[in-house]
């Protein structure tokens, strides 16, 4: 059963990406983060502004964004936390919509824990690299 991604959640992961490779303590502006993965800048704006709210990353006004925290800190699990029900009200009592989000919470909690930003950005360069070594196997 596949997961569909939440394109916030994918840029968010391409966001971490690039800071992951071009950090090194140095500030990166959005028009560079943007364009290297090829999103809209406004909305690239956006993923980090959740993103220095989740305390993962940090900006500085004129200066930019850089991470605050090691990749393979952050869990799957606290990145899809930092962008779902962002906003959304609270709900007066516990209702039907919001029971269902606590099961799907714990049981994915269980599974994504463990799994770091760094260990996506692995397997992606791993893949790559079985594809240029065994390409007629595709």
């Amino acid at each position: 059963m596949g997961i569909k991604m939440n394109r916030t959640l994918a840029y968010g992961l391409a966001c971490l990406h690039y800071l992951g490779e071009n950090n090194g303590g140095a500030w990166n502006q959005v028009v560079n983060i943007s364009r290297f993965q090829g999103l809209p800048s406004a909305y690239c704006n956006k993923v980090l502004q959740a993103l220095v709210h989740s305390g993962f990353v940090e900006s500085q006004k004129g200066k930019g964004y850089r991470l605050s925290k090691d990749l393979d800190t952050i869990s799957v699990w606290q990145l899809m936390e930092a962008f779902t029900f962002n906003g959304a009200p609270k709900a007066e009592k516990m209702q039907v919509s919001n029971k269902l989000y606590e099961t799907l919470r714990e049981e994915v909690n269980h599974w994504l824990v463990g799994l770091t930003v760094q260990d996506i950005i692995e397997m992606m360069k791993e893949e790559e690299r079985r594809k240029v070594e065994h390409p007629a196997e595709e």
